[in-house]
C-alpha cells in the first residue's frame, strides 16, 4: 500500500503526547564528509549535525541563488557583496534616486556600490525600473499581518500593482528582465488568490519571453504549481514541485513542503507526467522522506529508474544511520533498555530491515551500475558489522581498499569502520589487548575526531570486564570512582585496589587508576575503611587504613563524635572548642581501645560504653558526625526509607548503586543500655536511657509504618527510674517530644 505523503506534516509524524524522556543514547561512525551538502536532497535525506550546521551558516539559499544570478548576468564585474546590498538592502527611494541620476545629463553622482555604479554607467534603466517595481511588490507579498491589513484592500493593491507590471513588461526590451517581471506578476496574482489568472498570465507572458536558462523559471513554476494546487489540479502541481525540488536549490524546501499526494491514483498519474526516469527518481526520493516510508523499497524504485541518481547515495546513508541507531553496540549499550522504553529502539522489524538493505547492496555491487563503488563496498562491510558478522565485515573492508581511488573522505571512512570493527570484535581481556587499546586512545587521530568512539569503547570494555569478573575496571569505564562513595561496593573496591598494587600494570590499567603523578589507592582505601566502619567492622577497617601511609590519614577528615548532643542537629556547629579531633584511623583505634578497656574492666566501664554509644549514634544518619561513616547524606532519604519499609539504599539519578544511608542505631542503643545497666551513677544512667530512647524512636521512624505499635520502653524507664535526676529536669525542658509524652500519660 502506498504511503500517502504530506511533506508539511513530516516533522509531526511519530510524535506522541507522552512526557519528554531522556535523550537517545547510541553511537554513529558514518562520516558527514561523505555527503556533498549541495547535492539535491542532502538536507532532507541525511540528518548529520555537521550538515545542519552547514545549512545554518549558509543562511538564505534563495537569496544566495538570486544574488549569484544577478552577479553572473553582469559578467561578474560588480563586487558580489555590492550586488546583495543593492538587491536586498537598498530602499525604494534610493533606487529611485539612482534612476533619476541615470536620466541626468551631468551624471555627477558617484556610487561606492560597484553594482549601482555599473548600472548608472551603462544606463541599465530597465534593470533599475524592475528593481524599483520589485521593492514595491515586496511589502504586499511578504508575510502580511492579517490583524493590521484589510484583506480586500490588500488584494486590490496587489492587482493594481500587477497591472503596472504588465505594462512595464510590454515596455521592456530585455528578455531576462521580462522574465523577472513575469515572476513578480505571477507572485502578485498568486497571493491575491487569483489562481486562474496565474495560469492565464503565465501562458500569455512566457510566450513573449525568449530568455536563456534561468533559476527564475523554477521560481515561476513554484507559483504556477501553487495556483494549480489551489484549483484542485494536484497532480500537475505535484509534478512541478518535484521538478523544482530536483533542479532549484533555493526553492527546494518550499517545493518539498508543498508536495502532497493523497492516493495511489494521484501517485501513478504524477509518475505518468514525468518526462524521463530522472524525474521519476526525484518523485520516489521525495516520497522516501516520509517518516513512515521504508527506504529500501524506495531505493529500489530509484535504482530501477536511474542507477546513477545522487538520491541513492543519500538514502543509503540515511538508512544505514537508522540501522546504526538500532544495532551498533546493542549488546553492550548500557542505555539500551532506556532506548527501548522511550523510543522503541531497536524496532521489532530491525532484522528484516538490515537483511533487506544487505540484499539490495549486494545486488547493486553485483550489477556495477552505481557510482562510488568503494562506498557501497564499505557499506556492505558495515552492515555485516552491525549484524554481528565480523568475518564478512573484514572481507568487505579489505575488498573496498582497492576501489578507494585516493579519495580522502572514503579512506577516512574506511579507517573509521575498521577501528569500530576492531573495538566491537573484542572478546577477551589481557595485557596486550589493554596496551593496544591504550595506544589507540592516546594516539589514534580518528579516535579523537569521532567523539562517539570514547563512549563506544568505554561501554564495550565495561561489558567485557563484567563478563571476565573485573568489576572495578568495568565500573571505571562508565563512572568516576568517586561515584562509589554514596554506596561502596566491596568487589569493585578490591578489584581496583589490586590494580593499584600491581607491580607491572598494563598501560590501560595505569590510566584507569591514575590521579596526577600517583594513583587513587589512598582514596580507595579510605572508601573501603569507611564502609567497614559503618558496618561495625572496626578491625578490618583499621587494617585497610594501615595499607596507607599513616601520614596521609589526616587527608580524609577529622572527626569528634564523642560529644553529647541530646537534640539532633546534623547541620549545626559540630562540637565545642575543647573537643578532641581524630582522623578516621585514630578514631577507629580509639573505639577499639575503649571497647578493650570496657571488656577488660580496666576503666570506667559504663562511661566507656556510653562514649562508644555516643560515637556510633553521632556517626549515624541522625548525628552531627555522620561524615565519619558516610560521604553523602540527603534530608529526603528518611521519608523515602519510611515509605519503603526501612530500606537504607535510596535510588539516585547520578550514583549507579544509589545512596546508602547509615540509619542503623541498634549498635548505639546496645552500648547505651550496657552503660545504663553497669553505671553506679543515676545521672549517667539517665543520660544513657534518654539516648537509648532516641535510638528506639529512630527505629520506629523507619519501620513504624508496618502496623506495629510505637514503643517507649526507654522513655518509660527514664520517667520511672530517673525522674529525680538533674538530667531529667533539664531534658524535660529541652525535649518537647518527651514533655508531650509525659503530659499524655
Amino acid at each position: 500500500m502506498l504511503l500517502y505523503f504530506n511533506a508539511q506534516s513530516t516533522e509531526l509524524l511519530g510524535q506522541t503526547c507522552r512526557a519528554k524522556g531522556p535523550p537517545f543514547y547510541g553511537y554513529s561512525f558514518l562520516s558527514p564528509y561523505l555527503v556533498n551538502p549541495r547535492a539535491a536532497g542532502a538536507p532532507f535525506f541525511t540528518r548529520f549535525e555537521e550538515l545542519e550546521e552547514y545549512y545554518r551558516k549558509r543562511g538564505n539559499e534563495t537569496e544566495d541563488e538570486n544574488i549569484t544570478e544577478w552577479y553572473e548576468r553582469y559578467c561578474e564585474i560588480p563586487v558580489y557583496e555590492h550586488v546583495r546590498q543593492l538587491i536586498y538592502e537598498t530602499s525604494r527611494d534610493d533606487l529611485r534616486q539612482l534612476r533619476t541620476s541615470m536620466g541626468s545629463r551631468s551624471r555627477s553622482s558617484r556610487y561606492s556600490n560597484t553594482f549601482a555604479a555599473y548600472l548608472q554607467k551603462h544606463q541599465c534603466t530597465e534593470t533599475v525600473d524592475y528593481l524599483i517595481f520589485a521593492k514595491e511588490c515586496e511589502p504586499l507579498v511578504s508575510n502580511p499581518d492579517p490583524w493590521e491589513d484589510d484583506a480586500q484592500l490588500r488584494k486590490e493593491a496587489m492587482l493594481k500593482l500587477l497591472r503596472r507590471g504588465q505594462l512595464a513588461f510590454q515596455q521592456t526590451q530585455s528578455h531576462y528582465i521580462r522574465l523577472r517581471y513575469v515572476y513578480q506578476i505571477l507572485r502578485l496574482a498568486h497571493y491575491a488568490g487569483e489562481y486562474q489568472m496565474v495560469l492565464d498570465l503565465h501562458d500569455e507572458l512566457m510566450a513573449q519571453t525568449d530568455n536563456d536558462s534561468s533559476v527564475i523559471e523554477y521560481w515561476i513554476k513554484g507559483h504556477v504549481a501553487g495556483a494549480m494546487m489551489g484549483l484542485g489540479r494536484r497532480i500537475e502541481a505535484n509534478y512541478l514541485y518535484a521538478q523544482i525540488f530536483e533542479y532549484c536549490p533555493g526553492k527546494r524546501t518550499s517545493a518539498f513542503r508543498s508536495f502532497q499526494v493523497k492516493s495511489d491514483e494521484e501517485w501513478e498519474a504524477c509518475l505518468n507526467l514525468c518526462q524521463n526516469n530522472k524525474e521519476k527518481a526525484a518523485l520516489y526520493a521525495i516520497r522516501a522522506n516520509n517518516s513512515k516510508s521504508r527506504l529500501v523499497p524506495e531505493m529500489r524504485h530509484i535504482y530501477e529508474m536511474d542507477p546513477t541518481s545522487d538520491h541513492l547515495k543519500l538514502l543509503l546513508l540515511e538508512e544505514v544511520r537508522k540501522l546504526e541507531k538500532n544495532l551498533l553496540g546493542l549488546s553492550f549499550n548500557d542505555k539500551r533498555q532506556q532506548n527501548k522504553t522511550w523510543y522503541s529502539i531497536p524496532t521489532e522489524d530491525i532484522g528484516t530491515r538490515i537483511n533487506s538493505l544487505k540484499t539490495f547492496v549486494s545486488q547493486v555491487l553485483a550489477e556495477g551500475q552505481i557510482r562510488e563503488k568503494a562506498l557501497w563496498w564499505m557499506i556492505d562491510g558495515y552492515l555485516s558489522l552491525l549484524a554481528g558478522n565480523y568475518y564478512d565485515a573484514r572481507k568487505a573492508f579489505s575488498e573496498s581498499v582497492e576501489k578507494l581511488n585516493k579519495n580522502p573522505a572514503l579512506e577516512e571512512q574506511l579507517a573509521v569502520f575498521e577501528l569500530a570493527l576492531k573495538i566491537t570484535a573484542l572478546d577477551t581481556v589481557g595485557f596486550e589487548m589493554e596496551n593496544d587499546l591504550a595506544r589507540i586512545r592516546a594516539y589514534n587521530l580518528l579516535y579523537e575526531k569521532y567523539e562517539d568512539f570514547s563512549d563506544f569503547t568505554d561501554d564495550k570494555l565495561a561489558n567485557l570486564y563484567t563478563r571476565f569478573d573485573e568489576p572495578g575496571k568495568a565500573f571505571l569505564f562508565q563512572h568516576s570512582y568517586k561515584n562509589l562513595k554514596p554506596n561502596p561496593q566491596i568487589a569493585i573496591l578490591d578489584n581496583l585496589i589490586a590494580i593499584c598494587l600491581k607491580p607491572t600494570p598494563s598501560k590501560l590499567e595505569e590510566e584507569l587508576v591514575a590521579i596526577g603523578d600517583s594513583t587513587i589507592i589512598n582514596d580507595l582505601l579510605d572508601i573501603k575503611s569507611t564502609l567497614m566502619l559503618s558496618d561495625y567492622q572496626q578491625e578490618a577497617a583499621l587494617e585497610t587504613l594501615k595499607k596507607m601511609d599513616r601520614a596521609n590519614w589526616d587527608d580524609y577528615g577529622l572527626f569528634s563524635p564523642f560529644e553529647e548532643r541530646f537534640i539532633d542537629c546534623v547541620r549545626c556547629r559540630q562540637v565545642s572548642d575543647s573537643a578532641r579531633y581524630y582522623n578516621k584511623g585514630e578514631l577507629i583505634e580509639r573505639l577499639l581501645d575503649m571497647e578493650y578497656q570496657a571488656r577488660a574492666g580496666t576503666g570506667n566501664t559504663a562511661w566507656l560504653y556510653y562514649q562508644i554509644g555516643l560515637a556510633y549514634y553521632n556517626m549515624s544518619y541522625f548525628g552531627y558526625a555522620w561524615r565519619a561513616t558516610d560521604y553523602f547524606r540527603s534530608g529526603a532519604s528518611l521519608q523515602w526509607a519510611i515509605r519503603h519499609e526501612g530500606r537504607n539504599t535510596i535510588p539516585h539519578p547520578v550514583y549507579p548503586f544509589g545512596n546508602r544511608e547509615n540509619f542503623d542505631c541498634s549498635r548505639a542503643r546496645l552500648y547505651f543500655e550496657r552503660a545504663r545497666l553497669l553505671s553506679n551513677s543515676t545521672e549517667l544512667s539517665a543520660r544513657a536511657t534518654f539516648m537509648a530512647a532516641k535510638c528506639e524512636q529512630n527505629q520506629y521512624y523507619l519501620f513504624g509504618n508496618n502496623g506495629s505499635p510505637q514503643t517507649h520502653e526507654n522513655f518509660d524507664l527514664l520517667i520511672q527510674n530517673y525522674r529525680d535526676t538533674e538530667f531529667y529536669n533539664r531534658i524535660i525542658q529541652e525535649c518537647r517530644y518527651l514533655r508531650a509524652y509525659v503530659e499524655a500519660r
